[in-house]
């Protein structure tokens, strides 16, 4: 997607002039169309106290009060925003950032594909793109010359090679096997110039599934990329590496990394056979969340938190479950409470753990807490008694928030004895999941996000809002809700007809990750199990039909077991 910058986008960065824009007042300027771009909502955040931005599996949405007090819901067209679904979405006072993921054709299968960060500092109404953050190679830059080194090292001056050929010749493993060198480059970080870093040349499979701003920073989980950021302040923003301690470092300060051991690699260089190799999951970032000046970022291999000293060089505090007390080691999310007192902070983490059923992965846990800065964690019991999927937590100073594949949960004044509540959502949504939900204060308005649109609640009663912008009439797929307790099979229809079908179709789950493809000739339908034959979960499933003509159609499916 190709980007240009506004004026007033580029005045405002450079004058860091502090500002507030009523999304009232200034709907007319954006780039937007009514009411929702997709059912399927996802990540809901506060602008102003009583505005919101929706991300979706369809691109950015906004919620407004116009004068008479009604809520509006509108989608942005806007170029500048990233294609496809919104994996992550922050608001920070007047920043408001949103990644983009779409599923592509490989050469081997469909994979998820980052499609780039957006930011406004204007409330939406204008919008400055990043591409997807990568390291150079000569295939997009004939100028650059690729280097090469060798995972296992040494780890020296000389560790980068011009040839890769040469680079093989000199590449042991850890059993002292011959190896396979792979594309490197040197990044600077706080006064270091030779730290090796992993070069990520692709945007496959490099998805900013988290985001957030701090200082100048504008910070991005890019899974294969690790942890990225760049300094929107600047006119021409860049992408830099952020370095996090290796998954045997508890801590790594900055300044004094040591080059001679240190590598940044989200793709590790483990020998399955033997036991030896180190995979660098604390290097496979999933999730980054800032608070005052502490970043906090999760990923395959737990929780790291960073000082952010007055250089923007960060030190970093590794945390596993083992040693800490939360839940599991993939951390997908956080959330910052200030409780009751207005002066304690409370942060949550969504820990997941990694399952199997049958040869099928999955995720799924409870959150956990800590009132210490991270020193100790809790897990809440009575979710993992429940064996709950946590999507998204939110907070007010009253209560806490839930949102997972079971429902919305809360509780007021959160301890250890606290039992949740179940908000019973109405009868027009049919599904269990919720994905995410945010309290506005000065409304008294709750807004619950699902796979079939928002709800807003007052208190009393719920009001729905729905889209068929993403449902075609000419392909959809029934019964939907597809609900195990009442039926074996989904039946697919093109042009009104179930005998039309003659194409592909590919069902993906809520984070673009394909769950099954289907040859369809004539009638089709799909079990509601997966590659592996494993019934699916609970949730949000988005339907991709491409007939033999060439046409692409999409359609959700709500699973309910």
């Amino acid at each position: 997607m190709k980007i240009s910058l506004f004026l007033i986008i580029t005045s405002l960065l450079f004058c860091k002039l502090p500002y507030s824009i009523s999304l009232k007042d200034n709907s007319s300027a954006r780039e937007v169309e009514d009411g929702l771009s997709s059912n399927g909502i996802y990540d809901i955040e506060i602008y102003d106290d009583s505005n919101l931005f929706m991300g979706s599996s369809n691109g950015l949405n906004i919620a407004y009060y116009d004068d008479e007090d009604n809520i509006v819901f509108k989608y942005f067209i806007d170029s500048n925003l990233p294609e496809g679904g919104n994996p992550a979405l922050v608001v920070s006072n007047n920043v408001i950032v949103v990644s983009g993921v779409k599923s592509v054709n490989t050469p081997i299968g469909t994979q998820s594909k980052g499609t780039g960060v957006s930011y406004s500092l204007d409330g939406g109404n204008s919008w400055n793109f990043m591409p997807q953050p990568t390291d150079k190679n000569n295939q997009l830059d004939p100028s650059y010359v690729n280097k090469w080194a060798c995972p296992w090292g040494p780890f020296n001056a000389s560790a980068l090679y011009d040839s890769q050929f040469d680079c093989n010749s000199n590449c042991l493993d850890c059993v002292q096997n011959q190896s396979n060198c792979m594309m490197y480059d040197y990044i600077e970080w706080g006064e270091q110039d030779s730290i090796l870093n992993f070069s990520v040349t692709t945007d496959i499979q490099n998805v900013s599934y988290g985001v957030a701003v701090l200082g100048d920073y504008i910070y991005a989980a890019s899974w294969a990329g690790s942890l990225r950021r760049f300094n929107y302040m600047n006119q021409e923003p860049h992408w830099e590496v952020v370095p996090l301690p290796m998954d045997n470092q508890d801590f790594i300060t900055c300044g004094q990394i040591d080059e001679s051991i240190y590598q940044i690699n989200p793709v590790g260089n483990y020998v399955d056979n033997y036991d030896c190799g180190y995979e660098f999951d604390n290097h496979k970032v999933f999730s980054v969340f800032s608070n005052e000046d502490t970043l906090w970022v999760g990923t395959a291999n737990g929780i790291n938190k960073g000082i952010v000293g007055i250089d923007s060089c960060i030190d970093w505090e590794h945390y596993t479950s083992d040693q800490y007390g939360f839940y599991d080691d993939w951390v997908i999310g956080f959330e910052n409470q200030l409780l009751e007192d207005g002066t304690t902070n409370r942060l949550w983490a969504i820990t997941w753990d990694r399952q199997y059923s049958g040869s099928h992965e999955f995720y799924g846990g409870p959150p956990s807490y800590t009132d210490d800065g991270g020193q100790t964690w809790r897990v809440v019991e009575e979710f993992e008694s429940k064996d709950l999927l946590t999507y998204n937590i939110s907070s007010t100073l009253e209560k806490i928030y839930i949102s997972s594949d079971q429902g919305l949960f809360f509780t007021t004044n959160y301890s250890e004895v606290n039992l949740w509540d179940e908000l019973i959502l109405p009868s027009a949504i049919s599904t269990q999941s919720v994905f995410d939900s945010e309290y506005l204060e000065d409304e008294n308005h709750l807004f619950v996000g699902t796979g079939q649109g928002v709800c807003v609640y007052d208190g009393a009663t719920f009001s729905c809002e729905s889209s068929n912008s993403d449902i075609s009439n000419t392909f959809y797929a029934y019964p939907n809700p597809f609900d195990f307790n009442n039926t074996n099979q989904l039946t697919f229809v093109y042009d009104n007809d179930e005998s039309n079908l003659d194409g592909e179709i590919e069902i993906y789950d809520i984070a673009m990750d394909r769950v099954v493809k289907i040859n369809a000739s004539g009638i089709s339908r799909w079990n509601g199990n997966n590659e592996f034959g494993d019934r699916v979960s609970n949730g949000l499933y988005i339907c991709k039909y491409k007939h033999q003509n060439g046409n692409t159609y999409l359609f959700n499916i709500i699973v309910v077991n």
